[in-house]
């Protein structure tokens, strides 16, 4: 017997694809920002609709892919958040921390009528050594 696979949103499972598929071929942060030993990334999450989704930590060393794209974690949205640019200025600054605050850039399929903009929020907070 065959099994149905799981509708997902249109838009939301090729997006991830792709994203692991960049993941997959971003240099080593080693090459990219030689001078950072350990980055900390937490994400946490505000949604004005309900409940948050649970914070997210991530820490990575000089092996790890330099790729800084966080997919939303509802799981039926197709944005994402990319946080590059900060990682970038991170590198090159003198301070050993970076705060700020992120909209998602995608769309949601569960809020009537049809596709309405996502409203989850991202508060990060980068730390290098």
């Amino acid at each position: 017997m065959r099994l149905a696979a799981a509708k997902g949103p249109k838009g939301a499972v090729p997006r991830r694809e792709q994203m692991l598929y960049e993941r997959a071929r971003s240099a080593a942060m080693r090459r990219t920002f030689p001078q950072i030993e350990q980055l900390r990334i937490e994400l946490a999450f505000r949604d004005t609709r309900g409940l948050p989704p649970s914070p997210q930590v991530h820490t990575l060393y000089p092996a790890a892919a330099a790729f800084f794209r966080f997919a939303c974690p509802c799981a039926d949205c197709d944005g994402d958040f990319d946080l590059t640019e900060v990682v970038s200025a991170l590198a090159i600054g003198k301070l050993p921390t970076s705060r700020g605050q992120l909209v998602c850039n995608g769309t949601r399929r569960d809020h009537p009528p049809g596709n309405t903009a996502c409203s989850i929020r991202l508060e990060y907070q980068l730390t290098s050594t």
